[in-house]
């Protein structure tokens, strides 16, 4: 069992960041417990910074020199006088030597035992474990010998597809699905690379990959008393780059019968490693419902308030009691489910660029209100800027509603009135995997968005963005005609020369379109270029919003700035313009074998040499960005002419890295 203290805290030091340290702040407070945050060069000014009662620098923006430097971090809450560190999820989490190092330290650690983070920490010994206790695994391998030879062997052994991961995490850091024998060496290199980076260690485990499965996992809570309970399942099948985005309560693949079968299997594993506070069984559902033990994350998890919502409680308050040394207050049979709860995860991130990371200023940031059992959990504000050196998550919406259909019904309408300008996120995206068919249905498994990527991907926006454009427009036509005591005077649309109608070029995504329009009568116009015509009139302007009746019906749009950059936003969709000159600036073609940034990262190996001859699609080097790895392929067969980057540069999108002469 875990030493517990013998009085309440009295302060405790969140060591994470972002949303997750607000989260646990939030608990904090209401408990009357004084929180301690930390920051690195890039939070000094970071919302969980400041709604602590204090914050301790704790060195540069890399998580590696910063968050992940636990002998800091266990300084600044000796500095501050604190009782216990809750370590979020993420970072130092899952990290047996930093509960330990906190215990030496006569700190609470938050979390389980180091002995129990050791035995999960290890999905190899997890596994091991688990099997031994009567519950299903996936079929695998989980050894020590840990050569490219082995795994190879062990690969073809278990059969395609199989699915690599790191032996010493998740979040989907150093996973790979392997299907064809020609792909094993750059995997298991990429895998066992991201996993050392991650995790710092780069120990693999092959498992068979199981498709057309779910993805469901079950909460467990343990008390130093002995009590072990379950809180019911989260299914969390909906992933991309191995990573949940979308996350319900109670699973609609899940019966009654299975529940139980499901929520016993997670117990017993609980009970095998002798598990105190909060953790996590996951399994993979298979479609006949067969169930396979895939892990347990000793922590809580990003997912968690989905479980909060059904059940009603606070699963942060209930692991700082469980730290305390305090009993469960329930027992398993008095633990209820409530209605159906979903979340979804915003990311800075571009769904058309295989989800690839993105960054920016956050010029906007409106987050609806006024909608019953909505939750929102944010690590930003307007202003914030989003880089390269953590995770691109910037909130989690979460709705919970009497039945599933009024939950998905509550979460889609927020999407749609989330106003985030400024940098790239997957939000259109969310809205079309929340109202497509087989989500509605509740058949959709781990293979779903690949599966439908393409249909989830398609948008028609021409519609959004002419309504756009023309809320735009005139809202710089307003805006003018109110900033000079003359052009009040004038009728609205006034031309010095009569013969030509004011026309305005716009760069809308990746086109460009000339806006063309004319008076009519009072505020309204007829904007004739592009096609369709459309009659707009102008109803009201107030600060950045601005109303417009379309054809006769009214829309509310919101216009945010960034020089000659502007975001539109309506409970239509998002669109970001740039004002154009009337005439184009002369423009140099880049070589169309460069290899060019698709996301701002940095340099993390070059594969190539110049004057090597290269194929196409011939890996050129490595980037990394947010946690993440993204090679760099050739475009063409030809011959490597520069390399203009080396290991450890910081680059930008669009930015070129390596020119390939085409072979003629």
């Amino acid at each position: 069992m875990q030493q517990t203290p013998r009085t309440a805290f009295r302060k405790i030091l969140i060591a994470n960041r972002g949303e997750i340290a607000l989260r646990i702040m939030r608990t904090c407070r209401s408990l009357g417990i004084a929180t301690v945050a930390v920051y690195s060069d890039a939070d000094a000014d970071a919302p969980h910074a400041r709604f602590a009662d204090e914050a301790v620098h704790i060195g540069p923006a890399p998580s590696s020199e910063s968050y992940l430097n636990g002998a800091r971090i266990i300084e600044a809450a000796q500095r501050t006088g604190c009782d216990a560190i809750h370590p979020g999820y993420g970072f130092l989490s899952e990290n047996a030597e930093f509960a330990e190092a906190c215990t030496a330290a006569g700190l609470v650690f938050i979390g389980p035992s180091p002995a129990a983070i050791r035995q999960m920490g290890s999905k190899s010994a997890a596994r091991q474990l688990v099997a031994a206790a009567g519950v299903p695994t996936v079929p695998g391998y989980d050894g020590v010998e840990q050569s490219a030879e082995h795994l190879r062997a062990e690969m073809l052994r278990i059969g395609f597809p199989v699915l690599i991961k790191a032996s010493a995490g998740g979040g989907g850091k150093g996973m790979r699905v392997v299907r064809a024998a020609s792909e094993i060496d750059e995997a298991l290199a990429g895998a066992r690379r991201e996993a050392e980076k991650s995790f710092g260690d780069g120990a693999l485990l092959l498992e068979k990959f199981i498709e057309q499965a779910r993805h469901v996992e079950i909460q467990l809570f343990g008390d130093a008393h002995g009590n072990l309970v379950h809180l019911f399942e989260r299914d969390c099948s909906l992933q991309r780059r191995h990573q949940k985005i979308i996350e319900e309560s109670p699973s609609p693949a899940v019966s009654p019968a299975l529940r139980a079968a499901m929520g016993a299997a997670a117990v017993k594993v609980g009970q095998a490693i002798g598990y105190v506070n909060a953790g996590t069984v996951e399994f993979i559902l298979a479609s006949g419902g067969e169930f396979y033990f895939i892990e347990v994350n000793t922590r809580l998890q990003v997912e968690h308030p989905v479980t909060e919502m059904v059940t009603g409680l606070d699963l942060v308050k209930l692991q700082i009691e469980i730290a305390e040394g305090k009993p469960l207050p329930f027992q398993q049979d008095e633990v209820r489910a409530h209605g159906h709860a979903i979340e979804a995860r915003l990311y800075a991130e571009d769904p058309r660029n295989d989800f690839l990371p993105a960054t920016g200023t956050l010029h906007a940031w409106e987050l609806p209100a006024g909608i019953a059992g909505l939750r929102i959990d944010a690590g930003v504000e307007r202003g914030s800027e989003v880089g390269i050196h953590y995770d691109p998550l910037l909130a989690k919406l979460i709705a919970h509603g009497a039945q599933r259909d009024e939950a998905i019904r509550k979460l889609s309408y927020a999407l749609r009135q989330l106003s985030v300008q400024g940098v790239m996120t997957n939000r259109e995206f969310l809205l079309r995997l929340l109202e497509s068919a087989g989500f509605g249905q509740g058949v959709a498994t781990t293979d779903f968005i690949n599966e439908h990527l393409g249909a989830l991907l398609d948008e028609d926006r021409a519609a959004l963005e002419q309504a756009s454009a023309i809320a735009l427009i005139l809202y710089l036509q307003q805006q003018w005609q109110d900033s000079d005591a003359l052009a009040r005077e004038l009728p609205p649309a006034y031309r010095n020369n009569p013969y030509r109608n004011p026309s305005l070029k716009l760069r809308i995504g990746e086109g460009e379109l000339e806006f063309a329009w004319r008076w009519v009568s009072g505020n309204t116009f007829e904007f004739m270029q592009p096609e369709p015509a459309v009659q707009a009139k102008l109803l009201a302007l107030n600060g950045n919003q601005v109303r417009v009746a379309l054809e006769g019906v009214q829309q509310l749009f919101t216009v945010t700035s960034a020089g000659e950059q502007f975001y539109v936003h309506s409970s239509l969709g998002s669109c970001t313009m740039r004002k154009l000159a009337r005439y184009p600036e002369h423009q140099v073609a880049a070589d169309a074998g460069s290899a060019n940034s698709p996301m701002p990262g940095q340099v993390l190996k070059i594969l190539v040499e110049a004057g090597q001859q290269v194929a196409r699609g011939e890996a050129l080097l490595i980037l990394e960005a947010m946690k993440m790895e993204h090679t760099m392929r050739a475009s063409v067969d030809g011959i490597v002419e520069t390399i203009l980057v080396k290991p450890g540069d910081v680059v930008a999108p669009g930015q070129i890295l390596v020119t390939v002469a085409a072979l003629t």
